[in-house]
Parts: C-alpha cells; structure tokens; sequence
C-alpha cells in the first residue's frame, strides 16, 4: 500500500475480496488515500449492494454485462434502470464498464452513469502497434468518446 500510495494510485480494484471481510483493508487503503472500488453485476442482489455500500470508496464498477469483458452485446436501457436500483444503496459514484466499445455505446452510457469505463477496447486498439502508434491511436478513440460525451 505504502508503494502504491508513492506511485500515485488512487485505487484498486479487487475483484476476489468479498465486501463483508475486507473493511480493514479498506480502512488501510483510505488510510494512505486510496479508495477500494468494488464490482456490481446485472446479478447483484440487494444484500450484496448493501454489502459494498458499507465499505465501497470512489465509485462502484458496475459490470453491465454477464460474461467476459469486451463480449456480447450492451444492453443501454437494461443499464438505465438498474442504476436507480444500485444508488439507493450506494453513495459514491456508479462507473459503468463492459461492452463499451464505440463512441455512441458511451454516449449512451454517459446519459445515466456517472462514468463510462472502457477497457477491452483501448487494449485492441494498443496490440500489434508500436509505442507511438499505441498512443494515437488510443488519443484519436478518446477524442471521439469525449467528443460524444460532451454533445
């Protein structure tokens, strides 16, 4: 923690620590300022999203797809109206991710979460390239997402 904390992380994720046995940890990370983010799913129960509630800091990752990342089709109204349900048991920000791998998908996103996180796409766009064109590449892609984000 004391390393990361050096480096400039904000926070982690750690997808295998069940909310109900890590509070200590979180307080450990809050402690050196770094918040915990925690995962919900379309599976979620409300149990389990109070669970997180009681120790989730900075946002909650909300996986808006069952399977694997960068998989399936995104289903933006299902994602709409499982967002209320989700902030009535948690007060930090709800981040949506999963399945978001254009400019429209975001934008659509972008209307009811408080932040579209893309992941698979950006790693698709960085293979087979070099350093430089990893990084226009990727530029140009974030310059067409923000672009949508903001109209």
């Amino acid at each position: 923690m004391r390393d990361a904390a050096a480096a400039g992380v904000d926070g982690v994720l750690v997808v295998d620590y069940p909310p109900e046995e890590c509070k200590d940890f979180a307080e450990k990370l809050r402690s050196k300022g770094m918040d915990l983010i925690f995962l919900l799913a379309p599976t979620s129960t409300d149990l389990r999203m109070k669970q997180v509630a009681k120790v989730a800091s900075g946002y909650v990752y909300y996986v808006s797809l069952k399977g694997v990342t960068g998989a399936g089709h995104l289903d933006t109204d299902a994602v709409e109206k499982m967002l209320p349900r989700i902030r009535a048991h948690v007060k930090v920000p709800v981040g949506v991710g999963f399945g978001i791998r254009d400019a429209a998908t975001a934008q659509a996103i972008g209307k009811s979460a408080d932040a579209v996180i893309i992941g698979t796409r950006i790693i698709q766009l960085l293979e087979g390239q070099t350093r430089e064109q990893g990084i226009a590449a990727v530029a140009d892609f974030l310059r067409g997402i923000r672009a949508a984000l903001d109209a």
